[in-house]
């Protein structure tokens, strides 16, 4: 644990969520199912990090849309 104590923050990104997945699915295969619960959280938070993601990028594209003028 001592290993983590000097690294930064930094915040969670799509990559970081894939490259904790694999990670994962390597300890869950060498180890037995016991770490699955630990995937699937990783795997929800993944799901819900894309989601989030979308939903930013829609709202930002229509705030970045021109005004629409009335007709006349």
């Amino acid at each position: 644990m001592e290993e983590w104590s000097g690294r930064k923050w930094e915040p969670v990104t799509e990559e970081r969520l894939l490259r904790a997945i694999d990670v994962l699915v390597e300890i869950a295969k060498e180890h037995g199912p016991a770490f699955d619960p630990v995937l699937e959280t990783v795997r929800q938070e993944l799901h819900e990090f894309r989601s989030r993601t979308r939903a930013s990028v829609s709202t930002s594209d229509h705030e970045m849309d021109p005004p629409i003028r009335k007709a006349g």
